[in-house]
């Protein structure tokens, strides 16, 4: 009894690690989409498009910076994103 329950509860956690993970690339994916078609996009702005909390949006970006997918040029009100890949 107790071995089903751990491998329900381990089930639970993999569904769960896997969802988060596609969300982060969908919303990540989304980001790098607004980027392409408004590279003077803010966060703010995009967190309103995709419906997105500013700190959900704020995660990503830096997810995205840490991992040489883009960066930002200029300053944080009069620049630009540009995406490096």
């Amino acid at each position: 009894m107790l071995k089903v329950i751990a491998e329900a509860v381990n089930d639970s956690i993999k569904l769960q690690e896997t969802t988060q993970e596609t969300t982060q690339e969908t919303t990540q994916e989304k980001i790098l989409k607004l980027i392409k078609e408004n590279p003077a996009i803010t966060q703010t702005q995009m967190a309103k498009m995709l419906n997105v909390t500013r700190d959900g949006i704020a995660y990503n970006v830096k997810f995205l910076k840490e991992n040489g997918k883009i960066e930002r040029i200029g300053s944080t009100k009069n620049g630009t994103w540009k995406i490096l890949d």
